[in-house]
């Protein structure tokens, strides 16, 4: 439960005690965290355990209880004061509730009903401002982490004051792995991270981020007197403990970046962008990689370079076309043995777009569907699809795949190879069609039709408009062109005709189908 935490102050121990038994606190949501009966203690156990709600006699000795509201208010230790007071100081009450202080009660008519009342309306209020604080410290610490100075004060709200108890911070940047979209038409769901953080409560974390609505930041405040290395043990525990517990929240392998031991609160934000940029590459480093800024690694330090693929995929396409599988494999292993040298993830984006292209042409060639559509038809999982291992590995098993289902089809004939290699080629071209191919392959119209359907399955429409519907995702999905410059692109001569065949074959129009995969 998210209790309302008090502290009581009276001079009086027995006027301490009667308060405390006057009601059950705990079943109102209360919890007394805290009693003083000495003016010289609110202040020092305010700060230590931070309570919502000080309920204190107005009138004790040394200082009073209007004097302790002004110090205690103006360090934001406290979210409401409720004072004690007898008739003879009531004047004295109100000018109290002009620096702030909720509210003043009257001690002979204070009886458990009364305070249960008063306690019920606090509680609201209470449970109100602790959200307008969080937001405001939500603001403060996005902006603090995007590069803006906090001032100590803003520092102060920030960490709900406990900021300026430790020397030394922490950084903790957690990022749950990302599918990438490999397939045209075929939506990843990523991780959708919970809107706070789940961990348990712990007293040296100052802060907890949602961050760019990818990853969470935790900020830990520590002290150097501590030593280098057992800051070090300690940030390595508690990186254990918070990667376990996103994990489960997000059932996906977790890569991290961690910083120990900063002295400043303004090297914050650039280790944070130094981390983000680390953990841009930790499709390279397999799942759930650990940066250490302190003391990265050779490999990690590289910075990344020109990913060359042009050779690698043409080979690649000559051996495919010449059946040569096993061949094919090692050409895509060498592919990516060099992509892991050149950590290029734009490179490697376009190289496995590149092979999905190559795999569907050959795929087509022997009659069978694209990629998307078998993984539109189920079951499919792309949780492989976070590391370059795994997309590797994925890649060699479709390659194998195609292997094993060519080696037991049947030979497609000449003339139908042909026919699939022209729709490959030049589906762009609106008059391109059945009539169009069979005269170039020099048989006639209906023998190339029924020759066509006999071997693939499908007729020769069907199987270039799947082409074009494929290519015309693929289009989409990049998002440079609009939808009639993507319809011309594909082989049809207006938008309107080419939303029809689009829906027709998916399901839904060419805007729905971007509207989906954003």
């Amino acid at each position: 439960m998210n209790w309302v935490k008090v502290m009581l102050v009276d001079d009086e121990v027995l006027a301490i005690e009667h308060m405390k038994n006057l009601i059950s606190w705990q079943q109102l949501g209360y919890e007394i965290v805290c009693t003083a009966n000495k003016p010289s203690q609110v202040v020092r156990l305010a700060r230590e355990h931070r309570p919502d709600l000080i309920i204190m006699d107005i009138v004790m000795p040394g200082k009073d209880g209007l004097a302790l509201s002004k110090e205690l208010l103006a360090e934001r230790l406290v979210l409401k004061i409720v004072l004690l007071t007898s008739y003879k100081e009531f004047e004295y009450a109100k000018e109290a509730l002009k620096l702030g202080v909720a509210n003043y009660w009257i001690k002979h008519e204070m009886d458990a009903e009364a305070v249960k009342r008063e306690l019920g309306g606090l509680r609201e209020e209470i449970e109100s401002d602790r959200r307008l604080r969080k937001n405001d410290r939500g603001r403060l610490l996005v902006d603090w982490l995007g590069g803006r100075p906090l001032s100590d004060a803003q520092w102060r709200t920030a960490t709900a004051e406990a900021g300026e108890t430790f020397d030394r911070l922490h950084l903790l940047v957690l990022e749950p792995a990302r599918i990438m979209p490999l397939l045209p038409g075929v939506v990843s769901d990523n991780p959708v991270l919970p809107p706070e953080w789940p961990g348990v409560e712990d007293s040296s974390l100052l802060a907890a981020i949602r961050f760019l609505d990818s990853c969470f930041v935790l900020i830990y405040g520590d002290k150097s007197s501590r030593g280098e290395g057992k800051m070090r043990e300690l940030l390595e525990e508690k990186a254990v403990e918070a990667r376990r517990t996103i994990e489960q929240l997000t059932g996906r392998p977790t890569s991290m970046a961690m910083a120990y031991g900063l002295p400043n609160r303004a090297d914050v934000p650039g280790k944070l962008a130094e981390a983000l940029k680390r953990l841009s590459l930790a499709l390279f480093h397999g799942p759930s990689h650990l940066f250490r800024l302190n003391e990265l690694r050779r490999e990690e330090e590289k910075v990344p370079v020109h990913l060359e693929w042009e050779e690698g995929l043409t080979k690649t396409k000559e051996l495919l076309s010449d059946k040569k599988y096993e061949e094919a494999a090692r050409e895509v292993s060498t592919l990516f043995t060099l992509a892991l040298e050149a950590k290029d993830a734009n490179g490697f984006a376009d190289l496995c777009r590149q092979l999905v292209t190559v795999l569907n042409r050959c795929r087509s060639t022997c009659g069978l569907p694209s990629l998307s559509e078998t993984w539109a038809a189920g079951p499919g999982t792309a949780a492989d699809w976070t590391s370059l291992a795994g997309i590797r590995d994925w890649f060699l098993s479709e390659l194998n795949t195609l292997a094993k289902t060519d080696a037991g089809l049947p030979a497609v004939s000449r003339k139908v190879r042909q026919a699939l290699e022209q729709m490959e080629s030049h589906y762009g071209d609106p008059e391109l069609d059945a009539d169009t191919i069979a005269r170039q392959l020099g048989i006639s119209r209906d023998h190339f039709r029924h020759l066509f359907k006999l071997e693939t399955g499908k007729t020769a429409l069907d199987r270039l408009t799947e082409i074009r519907i494929e290519k015309a995702k693929q289009l989409l999905d990049e998002g440079n062109l609009k939808v009639y410059e993507i319809a011309d692109r594909v082989g049809f001569r207006n938008g309107q005709y080419f939303s029809q065949v689009f829906r027709k074959v998916t399901g839904m129009t060419p805007l729905e189908y971007m509207e989906k995969r954003r």
